[in-house]
């Protein structure tokens, strides 16, 4: 239970009653809630998404003929 002492635990009506408050919570938080349900427990965690890569300028990779033949067959030619 030591991992639990560290996380806030509620019951499915409490967390159904008060979602948006404790979604918002968890999110300026960072910090996860536990939900005890029937079935056993799930876990309510901020989740941050991954900031998108820019392509690269057209030209701007100086691949090998054999970099070139593989570059777009995610390695299914190795």
């Amino acid at each position: 239970m030591l991992m639990t002492y560290f996380m806030t635990m509620l019951t499915v009506s409490k967390a159904k009653a008060q979602f948006s408050g404790i979604a918002r919570k968890v999110v300026r938080s960072r910090k996860p809630v536990i939900v005890r349900v029937p079935d056993g427990f799930i876990q309510i965690a901020p989740y941050e998404l991954p900031q998108e890569v820019p392509a690269f300028p057209k030209g701007s990779l100086n691949l090998l003929a054999r970099e070139s033949e593989l570059h777009n067959t995610f390695g299914e030619a190795l």
